[in-house]
């Protein structure tokens, strides 16, 4: 704010106001965020620059673009969009040239992507991976079932699961999107998997549910974010998979099942999450669906047809009914 608009407010409202602005930069990215504005800080240091503006920021950008691909340049927009707004209340979003510039920029591009397990790999490492590899496996079948991000494997407790007869249910109570979300795990075979490890942490005074194993013992020690983060490496390393593009920039997110997405027809995962968490029975007949129960009940074609019947609860999912024909 202004020096004049700075004296006229009282403190506590300066108080309050500046509270209210803490939530605008991620509590999970701030580190990013802050190197990010530390780098932009230093370059208008070295350049005499003293306020931002427009004219700056096309110059920065223009000589962080000659190192720093498309999909870099619009991460670092986005993150000093937020740190320039809540520090100097500068709105960067209504620089247009600057925003024309990084399109520019992104003409002709096209981001990598990481390779994604198939079929015949998951049933591979599932079935004849050795005791040492129990962790990823449970983390491999839970992440595929609830479509898990990699925090949210790291902050799940062996309260979150209820283990039945025939059926996991997981809770995942904070997700990317703040609220929780409820996934089933039914087949037979993953549920095995889970239970194995789960016998093997019983006696372990441990809330967290993903532990380090030993020498065929599970210890006190959790696995950290980076560990977790290098599960599917260490995968495709037992695959033997290590010298593809796959294992050198594999996405942590890359074991998300694409299955739930094709059968109802929907764009993206976000709408799929939606539907998984809002009814069990719709729960367990996708959890069938990502372990190929096949069965009359619990086909895709009477997954779509039933679908519709939950309007009536309340619910404004549209289904692709046509997506057979896509």
């Amino acid at each position: 704010m202004s020096d004049s608009e700075f004296e006229c407010t009282p403190p506590e409202v300066r108080v309050a106001a500046e509270r209210a602005t803490e939530g605008i930069i991620p509590e999970k990215s701030r580190e990013r965020y802050e190197n990010t504005y530390e780098l932009y800080s230093k370059w208008c240091v070295a350049k005499g620059v003293q306020h931002t503006s427009e004219t700056v920021l096309l110059a920065y950008f223009c000589e962080i673009s000659k190192q720093s691909k498309a999909s870099t340049l619009w991460s670092r927009y986005s993150m000093l969009r937020a740190v320039l707004n809540f520090r100097h209340n500068v709105d960067i979003s209504n620089y247009a040239k600057l925003k024309a510039f990084l399109k520019r920029k992104n003409v002709g591009y096209q981001a990598k992507k990481s390779s994604v397990f198939s079929e015949a790999d998951i049933d591979t490492f599932l079935n004849n991976a050795p005791i040492e590899y129990l962790p990823q496996k449970v983390a491999l079948i839970i992440g595929i079932s609830g479509a898990c991000r990699c925090d949210e494997l790291l902050k799940m407790k062996i309260s979150d699961l209820d283990i039945l007869e025939n059926r996991i249910i997981i809770v995942i109570p904070v997700t990317k999107t703040y609220s929780s979300r409820t996934f089933v795990i039914t087949k037979s075979e993953w549920i095995n998997i889970i239970k194995q490890y789960c016998d093997l942490r019983n006696n372990i005074d441990s809330d967290r549910f993903f532990l380090q194993i030993r020498f065929g013992k599970i210890t006190r020690q959790p696995f950290g974010h980076n560990a977790i983060g290098s599960f599917p490496k260490k995968i495709a390393t037992y695959l033997k998979l290590e010298n593809t593009y796959f294992s050198n920039i594999i996405s942590k997110y890359r074991w998300r099942h694409p299955t739930v997405e094709k059968v109802g027809g929907w764009k993206s995962n976000t709408v799929a999450e939606g539907y998984v968490e809002n009814s069990l029975h719709g729960q367990i007949k996708i959890a069938n669906m990502l372990s190929h129960v096949e069965n009359p009940e619990t086909s895709a074609s009477s997954f779509i047809s039933e679908t519709h019947n939950f309007e009536q609860h309340g619910l404004t999912l549209t289904v692709n009914s046509n997506h057979n024909s896509n």
